[in-house]
């Protein structure tokens, strides 16, 4: 009986089929890996400042991979080293080419290199402080150091986007400011057009809030709750209807009380129900035993109007209901 030789190159392997009478067996003689190409090419950053440098960053197809090439067309502008690192030489625009070793496509990559571009800046989140400036392209590392395991970025939906530089770098899509440190995690704010924020640090005793900002950089307390900022969907939550004042701040803790005072609010109606009564009184009695943030309308039993909550106002306050009771009488 004859033997046939069949030989079979599938996707770089090599395959041998051997063919004899009415029985066929097939046997790998020889197996040349499969070979990747590169599918695309990128860069953190394209448009880079005179002597800053960047990564060339691959997509590869399956298989494994070759080496590769690089060469720039104009290297007054740019120039790029054997590992695919970019560095910016004078103004201009270059061509980054992307040549293999074995077989495929050239991939190319446009560099824009201008000395009016701020070099980008990688930053440990354990050394960030409040109201550091970060701008575009900067990069987030977590060093390990109990500081930026999490970032909240502000968006422009009135709410927080989430990254974790403890897993991958961070790079900022944009400049911001870093507004806020809550144990591991960190918050940054960007200039959006549709969001307005309220630094903290600005804020003094008695201010009104505008309730369509975000609260950033202290914590802010309200009803035994503490928030590291404050959105516009937690003041009528947490704080009530009314007027959102600054009921007290601590400067060297970063932390703010906030109270609602409701417009036209009765003088004494500390309980909020539109009127004054003996329940104000009792209600204020036992505040002034324990005193805590609760009380939405507690600036309405300041009744001498010195900023404080005392004995004195009390007693002010139940010369108030005596003369109502009388007058009733």
């Amino acid at each position: 009986m004859g033997k046939k030789l069949l030989a079979a190159v599938i996707t770089g392997s090599l395959f041998f089929t051997f063919t004899a009478g009415y029985t066929c067996a097939e046997k790998t003689v020889s197996a040349l890996s499969i070979i990747a190409t590169v599918k695309n090419v990128s860069v953190e950053k394209d448009v880079i400042a005179v002597g800053e440098s960047v990564q060339l960053e691959f997509e590869w197809s399956t298989g494994a991979k070759q080496e590769l090439f690089f060469t720039s067309n104009d290297e007054s502008v740019a120039t790029v080293d054997q590992d695919g690192i970019v560095t910016g030489i004078g103004n201009g625009t270059a061509e980054i080419t992307v040549s293999h070793s074995n077989y495929g496509s050239d991939k190319t990559i446009t560099i824009t290199v201008s000395e009016n571009v701020r070099e980008s800046v990688c930053y440990n989140t354990s050394e960030l402080t409040l109201g550091t400036k970060l701008y575009k392209y900067d990069k987030l590392h977590y060093d390990g150091k109990n500081i930026g395991m999490g970032i909240n970025i502000v968006n422009d939906k009135g709410g927080y986007d989430l990254a974790w530089p403890s897993e991958e770098d961070y790079i900022l899509p944009f400049d911001a400011e870093l507004v806020g440190i809550d144990g591991l995690t960190i918050y940054l704010a960007p200039e959006l057009e549709n969001v307005k924020y309220i630094d903290g640090r600005t804020l003094s005793v008695g201010d009104v809030i505008d309730t369509s900002s975000h609260l950033l950089c202290y914590d802010y307390h309200i009803n035994k709750c503490v928030f590291p900022v404050f959105l516009p969907e937690y003041y009528e939550k947490y704080i009530g209807e009314g007027e959102i004042r600054v009921k007290d701040i601590d400067h060297e803790n970063k932390t703010i009380t906030l109270e609602a005072v409701k417009e036209n609010a009765e003088k004494g109606d500390v309980n909020g129900d539109g009127s004054f009564s003996v329940a104000d009184v009792v209600e204020f009695q036992k505040w002034l035993s324990a005193p805590d943030t609760n009380g939405a309308y507690l600036d309405t039993a300041d009744f001498n109007s010195d900023g404080r909550l005392d004995v004195f106002d009390l007693c002010l306050m139940k010369r108030k209901l005596i003369n109502t009771v009388s007058e009733d009488i």
